[in-house]
């Protein structure tokens, strides 16, 4: 299965582990619940996942490395303790807690959470002193002496063999305690992750074109090559850190990250073309409606590469305009909502609900007040919605029925905050472009009646 199909199955899993019947008590018993093993190749994206899932169910998150603890670290550390038994005193070995369980108790008093999940990665490659001790582990959650705390679900992951040297077999005693989730890569699932984190626009805008350069790990005389989600994600942080402070991105560098030279210098070049092409073209001129007349016929005689990055350039532009609109008539509703019921305005989720809470809840006239939050509204949706049909009417009159236009539409769609705009405002220019005749400024409808 890809990554998201299992972040699907992992959040049923824990929250089935998680439930409670009428007695307070687990519905399947901690010894029952049998941990997640995620079994698949280094750098899909199996760490982020797991602290992704635990972030948006609201739990807890504590990770470890399996393979940088001893025995002594993972068990706890052998003490003598004198205990009386009848009329006998004897001496005793105890355990002092386990390093990895402190440290689930130490975050659970600093942040106060009591649920979470415990992430142990590549645990299948356990030094073979700590080996036995973990067939006990996956079965009664506990290290030593002490139990991981109730309420704290277990999630481990590993490599295959191919690609660790380290890894050990797990015998059918073991796999018979675990629930295993074989993982493999997949560009499009990644993709999307990709979008909603950020990421630089022309690793999409190439990999878009060479997907088969996303994930590769090889054996060869020369040692490994190697190109994972992880080295892309982490060399994009890189570049725009790098922009930002005006340092260009070299080959070395891409190298560095991407180790299979001949994808690496491919995309070292890609970059140089990109690079060009984001300086001729001005996407804020395209949003604003002063594109370069001749830039429809320009982008038609582009190569594939080239028409993709101006597509993902524009996206990401279009993604910074189109999201405060959607959050703040989030927050105006909110707001109307709780003046209607009396109830305390929430904690706020975001600096829009922050901004416009205050503005609220400190003014004399709150009715007054939620009437010019909607008023100030109005053209923050309709500037966006000019913006957007501007692009939609570039990519049209550039591409018309061509894939690039398909492309174009679903990525807008498929980023959050602009399917947030159009799902509550709509765009008659872009609805048109799409085909999909979604164009009603439905939430405005609805705060005008809330206010």
């Amino acid at each position: 299965m890809n990554i998201q199909q299992a972040s699907v199955h992992i959040r049923n899993t824990v929250t089935a582990y998680l439930e409670k019947g009428a007695d307070g008590r687990f519905v399947i018993p901690v010894e029952k619940q049998r941990p997640l093993f995620l079994y698949g190749p280094p750098g899909i994206g199996k760490t982020a996942v797991i602290e992704q899932i635990a972030e948006e169910m609201g739990l807890g998150f504590v990770s470890y490395s399996m393979t940088h603890h001893t025995r002594q670290s993972a068990l706890g550390l052998p003490f003598i303790k004198t205990v009386t038994y009848g009329d006998r005193e004897l001496s005793v070995t105890e355990f002092t807690m386990s390093e990895i369980l402190a440290d689930v108790y130490a975050y659970m008093e600093r942040t106060g959470k009591k649920q979470g999940i415990l992430f142990l990665d590549e645990i299948n490659c356990v030094s073979e002193t700590l080996s036995p001790s973990m067939l006990r582990f996956l079965q009664y959650k506990k290290f030593g002496s002490h139990a991981v705390p109730d309420g704290w679900v277990i999630v481990t992951a590993g490599n295959p063999p191919e690609y660790n040297r380290s890894v050990r077999e797990y015998d059918i005693a073991t796999l018979d305690r675990i629930q295993r989730l074989d993982i493999t890569a997949d560009y499009p699932v990644w993709r999307a992750y990709a979008v909603e984190h950020a990421i630089h626009p022309a690793v999409l805008a190439y990999l878009d074109a060479n997907p088969q350069a996303f994930y590769s790990i090889e054996n060869t005389q020369d040692g490994k090559r190697f190109v994972t989600a992880r080295g892309w994600e982490d060399l994009s942080r890189l570049m725009l850190s790098f922009e930002r402070a005006g340092h260009p991105a070299d080959a070395e560098l891409i190298g560095e990250y991407v180790q299979v030279p001949e994808i690496a210098s491919a995309f070292a070049d890609f970059l140089h073309t990109f690079t060009e092409l984001k300086e001729l073209s001005d996407v804020t001129a395209v949003l604003d409606g002063r594109a370069d007349p001749a830039l429809p016929e320009k982008l038609r005689g582009a190569g594939v590469s080239e028409r993709l990055g101006f597509l993902n350039l524009l996206g990401d532009a279009l993604n910074g305009v189109l999201a405060p609109a959607p959050q703040r008539a989030e927050a105006l509703r909110i707001a109307a909502g709780a003046l209607q019921t009396g109830e305390p305005l929430p904690e706020p989720a975001n600096d829009e609900e922050r901004a416009l809470f205050a503005r609220v809840s400190g003014a004399e006239d709150k009715s007054a007040a939620l009437h010019a939050e909607l008023d100030a509204l109005r053209p923050l949706v309709a500037e966006a919605d000019r913006k957007l049909g501007n692009a939609a009417d570039l990519v049209g009159a550039a591409f018309g029925d061509s894939p690039e236009t398909k492309i174009f539409v679903s990525d807008v769609t498929g980023r959050s905050t602009s399917a947030a705009f159009l799902m509550h405002f709509g765009c008659d220019r872009f609805a048109a472009l799409a085909d999909t005749g979604v164009s009603e400024a439905a939430l405005l409808k609805e705060l005008e009646k809330l206010v």
